[in-house]
């Protein structure tokens, strides 16, 4: 294999068991044995452990963006766009194809205490989630399909809570109706926000 199609298989393998292991449990060892490469193999590519996991963290993010933001012609821009981004995002892992959780909730919570680069690549991670709500709440409110007065920043951290809740619900608790759930909530807190009698005349 070349330089770059190796680097490749190990950053697969590492996502691979941060979505069914966690971030923390990866090791030079865990990742060599499952690439079927030497430590020092591994090593070559990634110096120091930081540049594995945040290459991991990076990967999650990029299969993130081309699983839930690639456009759907049939779905309007506004409510629509957000609605079905959100129905996508909320167990996006699975129809990616990853073995297990989410990479990237399962370390937001597994480093809250460890401050260092993963941990702030993982804030980063949270931050562009974070920013795609808002600029899809947005959307939302200039089509009028959202009421004017709506608050972006706590609407954004309301589908963010409904989305790690779904996280937890579903592989830390297995919980089969956590995919209903989720949808039944963000199905709630839009219908209380949905402009439909805003304006008499439409």
């Amino acid at each position: 294999m070349s330089s770059q199609v190796t680097r490749e298989h190990i950053l697969q393998i590492g996502l691979n068991l941060a979505s069914t292991e966690g971030l923390c449990k990866i090791t030079f060892g865990s990742v060599a044995r499952r690439a079927s490469l030497s430590k020092s193999g591994v090593v070559g590519h990634f110096p120091h452990m930081s540049d594995l996991k945040r290459g991991i963290l990076d990967l999650a993010l990029d299969l993130w963006s081309r699983t839930c933001l690639r456009a759907d012609p049939d779905v309007g821009s506004g409510l629509p766009s957000l609605v079905r981004y959100l129905n996508v995002w909320i167990g996006w892992t699975k129809r990616a194809g990853l073995p297990g959780s989410c990479p990237i909730a399962q370390a937001i919570v597994e480093l809250s205490f460890l401050p260092g680069p993963v941990r702030e690549a993982a804030a980063a991670a949270e931050s562009v989630w974070r920013q795609t709500l808002i600029m899809l709440i947005r959307d939302a409110i200039d089509k009028r399909h959202l009421l004017h007065d709506t608050d972006v920043a706590q609407l954004a951290w309301d589908f963010l809570g409904i989305y790690l809740s779904h996280h937890v619900s579903s592989h830390s608790l297995r919980d089969p109706y956590a995919d209903k759930k989720a949808q039944t909530s963000v199905k709630r807190t839009v219908a209380s926000i949905e402009a439909i009698s805003e304006d008499p005349t439409h």
